[in-house]
């Protein structure tokens, strides 16, 4: 097995498990809590946000489309977290671009404009979830009261984004075209391309 992400090895789950009601992620975390009971599946099924990201005292959040099945905690060997340390090409993609530029993991935070599992494999979710998903994306926005930034990373997220019809004057959304960092969204290099430059402004605007 390639191992991506930390998140592979039992002993730094099992930690991460034991901090995911730290406060900085409890109120993330009891939100995943409720979808998982409005979606009728257990808790855990809905990934938890990763206790080493900024939770609600992040200042960018990253915005996807729905749960990878690496952190899919349903699924064999995910890690049911939102987490760029998840063991797949998605997260390291991720990650290594927070690497690159500088991104410090505490001032920024992933979710999922669908944050349920849809049950396919690897596939974007349907506009009906992304519509369902509404409502949990106004609530995480919410809890988060130090954002400034929005990065949509792909079509579904910017979707899901524009559904949600958050309006906040405080809030700076990128203008859309950012790929997803699926090993198949940077594929083309002008995608790469522009993702790595998103990532670049990103760091640049976070250490302002």
């Amino acid at each position: 097995m390639t191992v991506y992400g930390r998140n592979a090895y039992p002993d730094v789950l099992a930690d991460k498990h034991s901090r995911i009601r730290a406060p900085h992620v409890r109120a993330l975390n009891d939100l995943a809590d409720r979808i998982a009971d409005a979606e009728g599946i257990p808790h855990g099924h809905v990934p938890y946000i990763d206790p080493d990201l900024g939770g609600i005292k992040a200042r960018a959040l990253v915005l996807l489309d729905n749960p990878s099945t690496k952190a899919e905690a349903a699924r064999n060997g995910g890690s049911g977290l939102i987490s760029p340390d998840n063991n797949d090409a998605t997260a390291r993609n991720c990650r290594e671009a927070y690497a690159a530029h500088g991104v410090d993991w505490h001032s920024v935070v992933n979710w999922n404009v669908c944050p349920f599992p849809t049950g396919r494999e690897n596939g974007a979710s349907l506009a009906s979830e992304r519509d369902r998903g509404t409502r949990w994306t106004r609530e995480f926005i919410a809890q988060c009261p130090d954002l400034e930034i929005v990065l949509c990373l792909g079509r579904a997220a910017e979707d899901g984004w524009r559904r949600a019809a958050i309006h906040r004057p405080d809030l700076y959304v990128f203008p859309e075209g950012v790929p997803h960092c699926s090993q198949r969204g940077l594929a083309p290099k002008a995608a790469r391309h522009r993702f790595d430059v998103a990532i670049g402004q990103l760091a640049a605007m976070l250490r302002r």
